[in-house]
């Protein structure tokens, strides 16, 4: 098998993430990386080119791929390129599986900013086997709503084991994201997705959609109409992102025993100041995702919201946004809290997204 000339290509690169994705490879990779921007019009990845340019002239410049079509013989070149293919060409559920699919049959490492769940768990289901078979290494959901919470799961669950104590049974984590706004093809998404599969992944919140044994899942109950008291987060109400982001953590859990061990449980919340807040936090969640069911609620979204590849202004998002996710472990129960001390250290992972 030849070697890929590029170490990793970026997948519509000219949408709104993907170009984020772009410019950190221009400003942090070491200068020499062989790397490819990739999408449908060949004029906006010139401009994308000229801007990364701008951002770092002394490095080596991305090559430009226009694919025809998503299929596999659109896609097939570009894959066997290339050694990490990271795309933000969404909606996922319509536009990602030709790709997962080649990316699994020719071996090249995939990632993706998905966040939707039910199109995961059936990419899980059509292509694990085959990508095990050519030893592509396979990573949805890195966006900012589900990798913090991998990331401190993972973290907590490596410091425990360093440490000589136990796995941990259980870790609850509270979530918070500030955003100036929602850009315009995430919220077409989640509009998409409430369309095609439905609201009952949301209403339920199944975790066990991604695991290789849904019956290993240890069901936790989430509180009264949402409400969690925890003696070291504070209060803690319900979360709309929480469903996908634990998925990924079971699954992260389930494919490492030897880190996670048994009977592993994660669960996400979003911070409350308090009591009412919370169960305010908990209704207006629940009604948001009840009205997304309703067609004329989508429709008058869609017409209010960024078009796809928008947004809010950049500069003033990094001025705003930010994403916090703090968690404690438990290791037996919630009596045996094996991360106190890290929380006067300043362990609970904080950064800014841009």
């Amino acid at each position: 098998m030849s070697t890929p000339t590029y170490e990793i290509t970026i997948l519509d690169a000219t949408g709104w993430t993907a170009t984020i994705c772009a410019e950190h490879i221009a400003k942090g990779f070491p200068t020499n990386t062989k790397w490819c921007i990739a999408g449908r019009s060949a004029a906006k990845l010139e401009a994308l080119r000229q801007d990364l340019r701008a951002i770092n002239p002394d490095r080596l410049e991305p090559d430009i791929y226009v694919i025809p079509q998503l299929d596999g013989e659109g896609l097939d070149p570009l894959v066997k390129n290339t050694k990490v293919l990271t795309t933000g060409i969404g909606p996922y559920h319509r536009h990602g599986t030709p790709v997962v699919e080649a990316c699994a049959r020719d071996g090249t490492h995939y990632l993706d900013f998905s966040t939707e769940t039910a199109w995961i768990a059936q990419m899980i289901r059509d292509f694990h086997e085959v990508a095990k078979t050519s030893g592509a290494i396979i990573i949805p959901a890195i966006s900012g709503s589900s990798a913090p919470s991998d990331l401190v799961a993972w973290l907590i669950a490596c410091y425990l084991r360093k440490q000589g104590l136990p796995a941990a049974s259980e870790i609850v984590c509270s979530g918070k994201l500030s955003m100036l706004g929602m850009q315009g093809s995430s919220l077409h998404t989640v509009l998409d997705v409430a369309e095609t599969y439905g609201i009952n992944g949301w209403l339920t919140s199944d975790t066990s959609v991604l695991l290789p044994d849904p019956k290993h899942v240890v069901k936790k109950s989430k509180g009264l109409l949402g409400h969690v008291y925890d003696q070291h987060l504070g209060h803690l109400t319900t979360s709309f992102v929480a469903r996908g982001s634990e998925s990924v953590v079971q699954r992260s859990a389930a494919l490492n025993p030897k880190i996670y061990g048994q009977n592993f449980v994660y669960e996400e919340y979003s911070p409350a100041t308090g009591l009412i807040s919370a169960l305010l936090m908990h209704i207006v969640t629940k009604l948001g995702i009840l009205l997304l069911a309703v067609p004329w609620f989508r429709s008058f979204v869609r017409g209010k919201s960024f078009d796809r590849g928008s947004g809010p202004d950049r500069d003033e998002s990094r001025k705003i946004e930010s994403a916090e996710w703090k968690a404690a472990s438990y290791v037996t129960g919630k009596n045996q809290w094996r991360w106190q001390n890290s929380a006067t250290r300043g362990r609970w992972l904080t950064w800014r997204q841009f």
